[in-house]
């Protein structure tokens, strides 16, 4: 069970008397200058019309922070170049924009891919996706404004041979103690149709159907070990989480992960070992047997025909059926119902599954046909061979009439039944949680429910995890998830407050981004188009115009203040940046820079 936590404000954070904010019409300085190369922006094709797919479309930020240097930015134009912007020169009529990687360009036709993403997991070290399943792993040397270094290749490759599209959420680079190992985490995220999700427990252990969930979300988190300069695969782990992901980050030193969702959702496959439930450990005799068959099964010169019976109302989804060439394994749910090496090889391509009120027909292919099969499973005794499908029907109709009329239930129905309940009935659980997944046990560790709508997220020091901002009454709290090097519970913990930011918040329709610096003296809001809002807190610096308060004549220095910007473009925001002097916003084909404080 998950050890229960609380998110509990800092009082000294919080501003009772907090009035709100001042209309101010100071003009701001803005500066606009055209990109070389358009952005890329990717929409949705005619297939990814779930609510998933728009979100990761919709509110993809295009401008890529970097935490280990506040002096560039970047951005990915739409013939894959990755362009640096230099911060300091937007001020200027000569802006530095400077292409520093060619992404590889596989085709021309991106249909169903996402946009290219890019996250740096260290002050040398980028990991960057074409949107379409390739993951490149690349050196750039030290990323300052005056170094123009040129970014290598150390490693592309698609994530487990899938070659789905995805996007980087968060990559971090730790190294392990008392050696010259070091590990790269990197969590990716996909939205996959039902049946093309790779898993190792049935996906309806978490609520997934065709009706209610034809696409999920997948976190996929992917380990390399980097030795003497080469980076090699180490393990990959899948979470499936239906009802859709707010947030993911890696914990420091990159044993577990934070992330804020909706239950129920849970690790589906781990490349290093199982996650299903294994078989019960004790054997069964020859004179056992014969009372606890699990299958049956017949073989012809051809072919060897496996049946199992589960519940009638049993869906695909609630099965996972493993046929590889000399083994064998089915997983009912979470638990393993059938696991082993078969008796003789079979042929992988030609060996089909079928299930039909809730009958598993499994047809393996005979390598040599001229060998008779004497058991299916090695040392499974739980196996009763029969002449045909029609002899394993009368030996089914015997069973159960035997399990029938077994004492305790005396043949009688079940008093209740979960299918009698209306869709009434169904209790959802609304609520979205913040969870600590242990990479080690792969097991939920912490968890917490969240007291306020999640507003937005934003990049924190180098090495952790981005923090993320909560509704606390009208308040935007800021919360960042600790590392797992503190000697204490793990928990995330309060560092600053945006007054009245979750009330404003919700009054901004057409709002598409919500960003505030490191220092957190302002927040701004930006519409998909034209509007920009920038809410200066009361610990923010006047930009050079003193307040006076008319009745008494005092000046007053430091005032919450509102101010509303209208951009000189007809295109659609694609990025939002916030540093603590400007206020950077990316189109199609311009880069806005919006000067909100003085350096």
């Amino acid at each position: 069970m998950e050890k229960i936590f609380e998110l509990r404000p800092k009082k000294d954070l919080l501003d009772p008397t907090f009035e709100g904010y001042k209309l101010s019409l100071d003009a701001l300085p803005v500066y606009k200058h055209e990109v070389p190369v358009a952005v890329e922006h990717l929409k949705p094709s005619d297939e990814q019309l779930s609510y998933s797919h728009v979100k990761t479309f919709g509110l993809h930020n295009h401008l890529i922070e970097d935490p280990w240097s506040d002096e560039i930015a970047f951005f990915i134009s739409k013939d894959l170049q990755i362009f640096k912007i230099n911060l300091h020169s937007l001020a200027s009529q000569n802006p530095e924009f400077t292409s520093v990687w060619q992404i590889p360009q596989r085709s021309e036709r991106r249909d169903g891919w996402f946009n290219a993403s890019m996250s740096f997991a260290s002050s040398e070290l980028a990991v960057v996706t074409d949107g379409g399943g390739v993951l490149h792993i690349i050196d750039t040397n030290i990323r300052t404004s005056t170094h123009s270094h040129t970014w290598e290749v150390k490693l592309s490759n698609t994530i487990m041979g899938s070659g789905e599209p995805f996007k980087v959420i968060h990559s971090i680079l730790n190294a392990e103690e008392g050696s010259q190992l070091e590990t790269l985490s990197v969590l990716v995220l996909k939205v996959e149709s039902i049946d093309q999700v790779e898993s190792q427990i049935a996906l309806s252990t978490f609520g997934c159907s065709e009706k209610e969930t034809p696409f999920i979300n997948c976190l996929e988190w992917i380990e390399y070990e980097h030795k003497d300069g080469n980076l090699s695969f180490k393990q990959l782990k899948r979470l499936a989480i239906p009802h859709g992901l707010d947030y993911a980050s890696i914990l420091s030193p990159g044993k577990s992960i934070c992330l804020i969702a909706r239950e129920p959702f849970g690790i589906i496959f781990d490349s290093t070992r199982n996650v299903a439930a294994p078989l019960p450990s004790p054997q069964i005799d020859e004179d056992e047997a014969e009372n606890k068959v699990a299958y049956t099964w017949a073989e012809t010169p051809e072919e060897v025909t496996l049946w199992v019976n589960f519940d009638k109302q049993t869906s695909k989804h609630d099965l996972v059926v493993k046929i590889e060439s000399q083994t064998l394994k089915i997983v009912h749910k979470n638990q393993t119902y059938l696991d082993g090496e078969l008796a003789h090889a079979i042929s992988v391509d030609t060996s089909t599954w079928t299930l039909s009120d809730g009958k598993l027909e499994i047809i393996l292919s005979k390598n040599n046909q001229s060998l008779n099969w004497s058991h299916l499973v090695l040392n499974d005794l739980r196996g009763r061979k029969v002449l045909d499908a029609e002899t394993a029907a009368e030996y089914e109709t015997v069973l159960n009439t035997t399990k029938d009329t077994q004492p305790g239930n005396g043949g009688r129905p079940p008093i209740f039944s979960s299918e009698q309940l209306e869709e009434c009935d169904d209790d959802m659980m609304d609520e979205t949680y913040i969870f600590r997944f242990d990479g080690e046990t792969n097991q939920f560790t912490h968890k917490a429910i969240l007291s306020g709508q999640l507003l937005f997220f934003t990049e924190s020091a180098p090495g952790l995890a981005p923090a993320f901002c909560l509704r606390h009454d009208v308040d935007g709290l800021i919360w960042q998830p600790m590392g797992d090097e503190l000697e204490q519970p793990w928990g995330c913990l309060h560092t600053a407050a945006l007054q009245a930011l979750g009330y404003i918040q919700a009054s901004k329709e057409q709002r598409k981004f919500t960003v505030a610096p490191p220092d957190m003296t302002y927040a701004a809001l930006c519409d998909a188009f034209t509007h920009v809002y920038i809410y200066r807190q009361p610990n923010c610096s006047s930009t050079g115009v003193e307040m006076v308060h008319r009745p008494t004549g005092r000046k007053v220095g430091n005032i919450a203040r509102q101010q509303v910007l209208n951009i000189d473009s007809s295109e659609e925001c694609l990025g939002a940046m916030a540093t603590n002097t400007f206020l950077l916003i990316l189109t199609s084909s311009s880069l806005f820079a919006i000067r909100v404080n003085s350096d």
